[in-house]
């Protein structure tokens, strides 16, 4: 075990979750305005813990969890009364946000010599929705009016390289994807990923004068101007230049192709390289576009980096199936709000005590193994934070059962074809890795 690194994830967690600042943020976002039963710090710990340890179904299992955790009872109603203020999402947001910014912590690097070292950081974005109440549809409109009339979307900005969400927004699912893209200027010196939802060219400009990269999936629909690039292994012929990419449709059939294209832009030329991926099952290109270079991305490349896009559907799945992330039986919007935000504090919570488990302990953890494994260590860590009580030793178990119980169950797999294939290792393995080249 590495002590070093155990007394660093202790500070965390106890700074994150600890009273004065809880009691804080509750004050200021008009939440609390008197101590009392349900106080910030107690409403936190029990709410989250349910959220992260157990099914909750109604409103009555997260009174029972809190009665469970904080050791004092409090009737169904006054309970209920403080989730249903208009303040109680705001202060759940606000405390995503402060565990958001103490939680954090690269998990992920380049190994030493890769192009990947260039860039600070790999940024998915992405959304996931679910139906919600049907008496919400004025505040959570849906997209399908007819199926789902009220449905939320979650839109996250998620760090590959700490295996967290950097952002995350809420909003009704009617609303475009789009409006939710990061601001260019964020992604300086940073490489993005994103699917077809999110296919703009101004966005794309942006990013490339604010001096970031890409790889966004386009539609197939596109049909900018060609100017150069190779097809199969061979150079684009000089008769096809400055044709549209639809007129190659005869020679792309059955090959993929990395093109050099062009579109206008605010009056402007925006070069942009495609990369047009063959798919022999359904007989389709993959298009890719991107601003990497050639000379450190081949077409190989850029498409085993948009399978790390990937991950953030995986980091959904994981908020939706073992936090609670879903519709609660409620027609009270700041209930459902504020329930989602406390899903998410858990899914945070969870995934950092994952990686806390890997850097302590040297091992490979699985996020989604850990994420369905702390039904019975968690609730005493809680607990004992609540009271005041110490934790080392708390975590110290947990963390070694996490470290013992949730190895990933194919880490040689993982490098050869899943998400460490692209040139990426764990953190405390590229330490290692650093030291081997700096000796030779």
């Amino acid at each position: 075990m590495n002590s070093k690194q155990a007394t660093t994830v202790l500070g965390q967690l106890e700074a994150a979750l600890n009273k004065a600042d809880l009691t804080r943020i509750g004050k200021e976002t008009g939440f609390t305005q008197r101590l009392r039963t349900v106080t910030p710090h107690r409403l936190v710990l029990a709410i989250v813990g349910a959220m992260a340890c157990r099914r909750v179904e109604t409103i009555a299992d997260l009174q029972r969890s809190f009665h469970a955790v904080a050791g004092v009872g409090v009737e169904y109603k006054p309970f209920h009364n403080q989730l249903v203020k208009e303040t109680f999402p705001v202060f759940m947001y606000a405390v995503f946000e402060s565990l958001l910014g103490q939680l954090a912590g690269q998990t992920l690097a380049a190994v030493p010599g890769h192009a990947l070292r260039g860039f600070e950081d790999i940024v998915i974005q992405d959304g996931s929705s679910f139906a919600v109440h049907e008496a919400l549809k004025a505040h959570f409109p849906g997209r399908f009016t007819t199926v789902s009339p009220a449905a939320v979307e979650i839109h996250a900005t998620v760090s590959l390289l700490q295996g967290q969400a950097l952002s995350v927004s809420i909003a009704p699912d009617s609303q475009g994807e789009r409006d939710f893209l990061p601001h260019p200027e964020q992604l300086r010196g940073k490489l993005f990923l994103a699917d077809r939802g999110y296919m703009d060219l101004n966005f794309c400009a942006g990013v490339i004068a604010a001096g970031g990269s890409f790889v966004i999936r386009f539609a197939r629909s596109i049909n900018p101007i060609v100017v150069g690039g190779t097809i199969g292994d061979r150079p684009l012929a000089a008769r096809k230049s400055g044709g549209h990419l639809r007129d190659l449709a005869t020679a792309l059939h059955g090959r993929s192709a990395d093109l050099d294209v062009g579109w206008v832009v605010d009056g402007d030329e925006l070069p942009i390289r495609l990369v047009l991926s063959w798919n022999k099952s359904t007989k389709e290109h993959m298009i890719l576009a991107t601003n990497l270079p050639r000379e450190a991305f081949d077409l190989e490349a850029v498409r085993a980096l948009y399978r790390l896009r990937w991950q953030i559907e995986l980091l959904f799945k994981e908020w939706k199936s073992y936090a609670n992330l879903r519709a609660f039986c409620t027609r009270k919007a700041p209930i459902a709000e504020g329930l989602i935000w406390a899903a998410l504090c858990a899914a945070l919570l969870k995934r950092f005590l994952a990686h806390a488990a890997q850097v302590v302990h040297r091992a490979e953890i699985s996020t989604r193994v850990t994420a369905m494994s702390l039904a019975h260590h968690l609730p005493q860590l809680l607990a004992a934070l609540l009271h005041g009580r110490p934790i080392r030793r708390l975590l110290n178990q947990l963390l070694a059962f996490l470290a013992g119980s949730c190895k990933r169950a194919h880490p040689a797999r993982d490098r050869a074809t899943g998400r460490l294939a692209s040139g990426l290792r764990p953190t405390y393995l590229n330490a290692r890795l650093a030291t081997c080249v700096a000796k030779n």
